[in-house]
């Protein structure tokens, strides 16, 4: 009674002598090479396997012969009337401007958002997109209609082909979008939208 107990902690003792383990195995074996992973090509076209995993995901396919097409479809078919804009392709005009200062959060007040695919996956019917053809990246991830170009020549059989393209040494940002944002975590109940984008429409060209 009255006196101050004080508890004795063996973490830090115990996490030393379990890493001092890890490092002496390490030390008392000779690296071994990883092993080599073959590339499995799934089979068909690649880009109506795109078109079909794209459109199981909820999202949709538009296919035109060229960017000019692609322009002009949107021009047609976006009802932009009373809604931000922001489109990061040079040659597609939005209303939300972005300049060097502008604030990510600002975002949140976007509509329609309208960038470049990089590559694409028949696979999954992913789309890789990165800061430099997103912009303003907060878009996209805000935006409740999201429209992405891609060339139908960039669209990888596979994952695995997917990822033998790509370059991650200077990159800060880039993901796989594969169709609206969505989930299915209540009772099983799939609703798209959930986090994100309401619809993604990718424009394939070619």
């Amino acid at each position: 009674m009255g006196k101050d107990i004080v508890y004795a902690s063996s973490q830090e003792p115990a996490r030393e002598k379990f890493m001092s383990r890890i490092k002496a195995a390490c030390a008392s074996h000779d690296e071994i090479a990883l092993p080599e992973v073959p590339l499995y090509e799934p089979k068909g076209d690649p880009v109506e396997n795109f078109i079909a995993k794209l459109e199981s995901f909820d999202g949709k396919a538009v296919r035109v012969d060229s960017r000019g097409d692609a322009l002009r479809w949107l021009a047609t078919n976006l009802v932009t009337e009373g809604k931000q804009v922001y489109s990061a392709i040079p040659d597609f005009k939005g209303n939300f401007e972005v300049y060097d200062t502008t604030d990510p959060h600002s975002a949140h007040t976007v509509d329609i958002c309208i960038a470049a695919g990089v590559i694409g996956v028949g696979e999954t019917g992913s789309v890789w997109v990165t800061e430099n053809s997103l912009g303003l990246t907060a878009c996209a991830l805000f935006s409740t209609d999201l429209y992405l170009l891609l060339e139908t020549d960039k669209i990888y059989p596979g994952m695995h082909q997917a990822y033998e393209a790509l370059d991650l040494s200077e990159l800060c940002y880039g993901a796989f979008y594969t169709g609206p944002s969505a989930t299915a975590d209540i009772e099983a109940v799939h609703i798209t939208g959930a986090q994100g984008e309401i619809s993604l429409t990718v424009i394939l060209i070619g």
